[in-house]
């Protein structure tokens, strides 16, 4: 009778220690040190947590997957204005959810001993694609994703690879110029003086540029005090002085500073009506490869003119935003 007794008692303790285990261990198979465990053990990616986490993201970064995560620092959210992470958390899901969608690669895109080279695609979570580049720079070389500069570069998980930035990425939403520049409407005026001289339609093919984009108030001091006047304007004359607006190829703020040698201040961009635009390069001093900006001087231009807002991107270009006409 005794032994009956601790042979059921035996039994109940095995059949308490296996439910244990079950309870214990509700998520048995799934995988650990993921790229979502990466960024939510990191004090550098608190915003970054806080945006997957309410964007739902986080359960995708915990899934078996080969992704590549571009992680920007806190660092970067402060510089993209918020500052705190409550701040970032308060923004709608589906705004944080296309943004980090945009932030994931669908494949592992490792930039440790990659090729040099300029502007490559990547594709998205979004469906829409970023552009690396990586030059060689002196003695360093320098990696950027859509001009942000990578401060950190391949980190493993169990699901993917991490790169970190230095900037928020601004989600590739337009498929081509056209309709970028259609979409801003302080730039209403440059995209209508574009449409009558005929250098609209030409943004929207496959083709790459960079427009640099007068704002509304730019093109009212050159001349033209409203949309009326541009359509009534001499398309040829309209054409004489865009064309000074407009480059061949993609080029972020900071591939400017790429393509120049060390201890060069400026780069000559060879603009549509074959002049030449003179991009001066901004840096901190003492710092070596150190780059904070662009300012733009035109070659009838009495005074630099400094960018209001860079790297706005397109599927076959960029646009940077100006406060001035170039001459």
């Amino acid at each position: 009778m005794k032994s009956t007794k601790y042979l059921y008692a035996g039994l109940l303790a095995l059949s308490l220690f296996s439910c244990s285990k079950d309870v214990e261990n509700p998520d048995q198979g799934k995988q650990k040190n993921t790229l979502n465990d990466l960024v939510r053990d990191n004090f550098g990616l608190t915003y970054l947590a806080t945006s997957l986490y309410k964007s739902g993201l986080n359960n995708t970064l915990s899934q078996t997957g080969n992704y590549t995560l571009i992680a920007p620092s806190d660092a970067a959210y402060q510089i993209a204005g918020y500052l705190k992470p409550a701040e970032l958390y308060a923004e709608p899901a589906n705004k944080l959810a296309e943004q980090g969608n945009y932030h994931i690669l669908k494949n592992l895109v490792p930039f440790s001993g990659k090729a040099l080279k300029m502007n490559q695609e990547e594709e998205t979570l979004l469906g829409t694609k970023i552009y690396w580049s990586r030059v060689k720079r002196g003695q360093d070389t320098l990696t950027t994703i859509n001009g942000g500069r990578l401060l950190q570069s391949d980190t493993k998980a169990s699901n993917g690879i991490m790169q970190v930035l230095d900037r928020v990425l601004t989600p590739n939403t337009h498929s081509n110029l056209k309709q970028a520049l259609a979409a801003d409407a302080n730039l209403s005026m440059f995209y209508e003086a574009l449409k009558v001289a005929g250098l609209l339609e030409p943004l929207a093919n496959s083709n790459t540029f960079t427009v640099f984009a007068p704002n509304n108030t730019a093109v009212k001091n050159y001349g033209y005090p409203n949309l009326e006047a541009i359509e009534k304007a001499d398309p040829a004359v309209l054409k004489s002085w865009l064309s000074y607006h407009i480059a061949q190829e993609r080029k972020f703020a900071q591939d400017y500073f790429l393509l120049t040698p060390m201890n060069t201040k400026s780069y000559s961009e060879k603009m549509l009506n074959e002049k030449v635009l003179t991009i001066n390069l901004l840096d901190q001093y003492n710092v070596p490869n150190s780059f904070t900006g662009i300012t733009l001087q035109g070659i009838g231009s009495t005074s630099i003119i400094t960018p209001t807002k860079l790297d706005v991107i397109a599927g076959n270009g960029v646009i940077h935003i100006i406060n001035q006409v170039l001459r």
